[in-house]
C-alpha cells in the first residue's frame, strides 16, 4: 500500500486516476479550490501539513481549449506557473519519493510533426497554446534542477491528446473532441443539419483515451528515484473531419459538416512518438479509438442533462 497525495482529482483526468489508485492505496486528495488553492504557497503549506504522503500525482492545471488560451493568456503561465512551483516546494519539504506530473504534448516545438524527447528544446511551442506550454514547460525544468540540487525524484509523462468521461465539453473550454461530441448530439437532439468545425477538417491529432492515460500515471509509482521525462502515445494520428464522422456515425446523425476556416485550428499535425515510455513503464493503451470514443459518448449522454 502506498500513501497517495492525488492533487486536482476532481479534474478530467484526476478523477479517472482516482477511480483507478483509490481500492488499493492510502489516497489524499485535494479536489479542487475548494479543498485548497494550490497556487498560493501557504494554504498549500498549511493543508498538507497534518498528511502522510510517499508520492504525490499531480493532476491540477487552469486549462481550456484553443478558444480558452486566446482569452486568458496571462492566467494560463502565470497560474499555472504558481503551481509548478509550489508543488515542487512543497514535494521537497515532505521529501516524497516520487512526483508525477501529467504534461500535455504542446510543449513541444510548434514547428514539429513527430513528438519525440529528444526533440523538445528545439524550439518554442506553437502560438495558439504558448502560454500554457511554457508553464508546463517549467515542470520538465524544475524536476531537472530538484533532482539535482535536492535529489528530489520526479516524473515528467508527457501524453497525447486525451478525451473520455470527465472531460469539458462545452466549445469555450474542451479540446476537439469534446466540442465535436456536444455539437453533433446536439445536432442530432435538436434536428439540426448542420454542424460547425473549427478550420479545415484536415488537421491530424493523435488521441489518449484518459482511462489509459491514467493507467500510465499509476504505472510510475513503481519507478526508482531519478529525473524522468518521456512520452505515452501511440504515433498514430487521425484528422478531425475523420474524427467528427466516427463521432457522427456513434451518435447517429446524418447531418453534414461546415468548415469555419475563420478560426484558430492549431498545429496542422502532431503525433506522439511513445516508444520509449512503454519500455519504462511497460506500459501499453487498453482502448481502441473507436472502442474509447463509443464509451465517452455513452457517458456524455447519459450525463448531459
Amino acid at each position: 500500500m502506498r500513501k497517495i497525495l492525488l492533487i486536482g482529482s476532481s479534474g478530467f483526468l484526476g478523477k479517472n486516476v482516482f477511480d483507478k489508485i483509490n481500492p488499493d492505496n492510502d489516497v489524499h486528495v485535494i479536489k479542487g479550490k475548494a479543498d485548497c488553492d494550490v497556487s498560493n504557497i501557504h494554504e498549500l503549506r498549511d493543508y498538507v501539513a497534518n498528511l502522510d504522503f510517499d508520492y504525490i500525482i499531480n493532476c491540477a492545471a487552469f486549462v481550456g481549449g484553443i478558444a480558452y488560451g486566446y482569452k486568458y493568456p496571462a492566467e494560463m503561465l502565470s497560474v499555472n506557473l504558481k503551481i509548478a512551483n509550489n508543488i515542487y516546494e512543497i514535494a521537497k519539504e515532505n521529501s516524497v519519493k516520487l512526483l508525477i506530473n501529467p504534461i500535455p504534448n504542446c510543449v513541444y516545438p510548434g514547428h514539429l510533426n513527430t513528438y519525440k524527447e529528444e526533440n523538445l528544446w528545439d524550439g518554442p511551442p506553437h502560438e495558439s497554446v504558448f502560454n500554457y506550454a511554457l508553464s508546463k514547460r517549467m515542470y520538465i525544468a524544475l524536476g531537472s534542477s530538484y533532482y539535482t540540487q535536492y535529489n528530489l525524484s520526479s516524473s515528467s509523462v508527457i501524453m497525447s491528446n486525451m478525451y473520455g468521461p470527465h472531460d469539458h465539453f462545452e466549445e469555450n473550454r474542451s479540446h476537439a473532441m469534446g466540442a465535436l461530441i456536444d455539437k453533433i448530439y446536439s445536432a442530432k437532439i435538436n434536428d439540426k443539419k448542420t454542424v460547425d468545425i473549427w478550420g479545415t477538417g484536415k488537421q491530424v491529432r493523435e488521441w489518449l483515451y484518459v482511462k489509459d492515460g491514467a493507467n500510465a500515471l499509476i504505472k510510475c509509482l513503481n519507478l526508482s528515484s531519478g529525473n524522468y521525462l518521456f512520452n505515452i502515445g501511440e504515433s498514430k494520428g487521425i484528422s478531425i473531419l475523420d474524427l467528427a464522422n466516427l463521432i457522427k456515425d456513434t451518435v447517429g446523425w446524418d447531418g453534414e459538416f461546415n468548415f469555419d476556416t475563420t478560426k484558430p485550428e492549431g498545429v496542422l499535425e502532431k503525433k506522439v512518438d511513445g516508444s520509449i515510455g512503454m519500455k519504462i513503464i511497460n506500459w501499453e493503451p487498453n482502448y481502441s479509438l473507436k472502442e474509447g470514443v463509443k464509451e465517452t459518448i455513452d457517458w456524455y449522454i447519459k450525463n448531459h442533462e
